[in-house]
């Protein structure tokens, strides 16, 4: 018989489970934020399964950064719009404005 390769959501899974220990050891609030960050890691297991590493937690990794730079780049995008003085707060955009979890209303 062949062997099996694991789905990209199941190495996620897999290594989440494998930093539970350093999950459990930090504080709540950054414990809310370790969950964000591999929800961003579930958000992108198609692109990470698709480019298919070796080494998959730089997928994963990668994911994760790419969400955060997102978020830097909506705040950086809000900035601008209030230092400009838009006077209008519809036309200031809103974190995650364009985001696939924001036009879908998941949780990246």
């Amino acid at each position: 018989m062949g062997r099996t390769t694991q789905t990209m959501t199941q190495l996620v899974a897999q290594e989440e489970a494998y930093w539970a220990p350093f999950r459990r050891a930090l504080r709540k609030e950054d414990q809310l934020v370790f969950d964000r960050l591999f929800a961003a890691a579930r958000h992108h297991t198609a692109p990470a399964h698709y480019a298919s590493h070796s080494t998959p937690f730089d997928s994963i990794l990668l994911a994760m950064v790419l969400e955060a730079m997102k978020a830097v780049e909506a705040l950086g995008r809000r900035l601008d719009a209030l230092t400009n003085g838009k006077a209008d707060p519809a036309e200031i955009p809103r974190l995650g404005d364009g985001t696939e979890s924001e036009r879908t209303g998941s949780q990246p």
